[in-house]
């Protein structure tokens, strides 16, 4: 009888434990449950452009860039525009940029296929798209490229078969035309394309007497390689128009 009731015991024990033990599971499987989720990360930007078109994107992107850097009197630094400048109307087949002194023939440029690449100009609002107001400066300057590069990771962002963006910059005083110009190229921003805006540039679009240094030193390394001198539209023989540039 004594063995009897030790085996009871025993078995009454590992009930017990058992019980303990789904309990425990249990408990367990309803604080993961509960436990919420891993945060989203932040959006790459506050703003986005919310048409559908790729076109349609691009205009939104220039009209909402171009709202934000102004000149003292409140006026707008440029006009962003869109296919604009040189470009406009020429039903342009690619960008090129020769790779020896004296080229001859397609072979002898760098191709960048206009289906994959974005045209802007900043056209200041004085005659030939200069900017009338003030004084050019080499702050004025660093400004304009971090418009134009604001430009290009909005693009390259939103429009993802875009790999290139072209920014015309405003002619100089001296000069009758569109000269210069930023070229910017998906790889070279990949880094940038991945982080949050704001950890790129993190102020509001500054004026020539307010760049924090540290911002224009960022805007510095990523447009110094960017810089391009404008050669012209030509036409490619049995290719079509095309719209050239080479290192400045």
């Amino acid at each position: 009888m004594a063995r009897s009731l030790s085996t009871r015991s025993r078995f009454a024990v590992a009930y017990l434990v058992l019980g303990a033990a789904v309990g425990a599971a249990l408990g367990g499987l309803i604080v993961l449950v509960e436990r919420p989720g891993p945060q989203p990360p932040p959006p790459w930007s506050a703003w986005q452009p919310q048409a559908g078109s790729e076109a349609s994107r691009l205009q939104e992107i220039a009209s909402y860039v171009g709202s934000e850097y102004t000149l003292p009197s409140g006026d707008p630094l440029t006009a962003v525009q869109v296919n604009a400048g040189p470009a406009n109307g020429k039903n342009l087949k690619a960008i090129l940029i020769p790779t020896k002194a004296k080229p001859s023939t397609l072979a002898d440029f760098d191709r960048f296929d206009e289906s994959k690449s974005a045209i802007f100009a900043l056209c200041g609002l004085g005659q030939k798209c200069k900017i009338s107001e003030g004084q050019p400066s080499t702050a004025r300057g660093a400004v304009i490229r971090r418009e134009a590069l604001e430009l290009a990771l909005y693009t390259m962002r939103y429009n993802k078969p875009i790999d290139n963006v072209l920014v015309f910059v405003p002619p100089g005083p001296k000069e009758k035309q569109f000269t210069s110009t930023l070229f910017f190229h998906r790889s070279d921003l990949s880094s940038r394309l991945s982080h949050p805006l704001r950890t790129t540039l993190p102020h509001a679009a500054p004026q020539p007497d307010t760049f924090a240094s540290s911002e224009k030193k960022t805007v510095d390394d990523l447009t110094g390689s960017a810089l391009y001198k404008y050669v012209g539209v030509l036409t490619a023989n049995g290719y079509g128009n095309v719209l050239v540039i080479s290192h400045t």
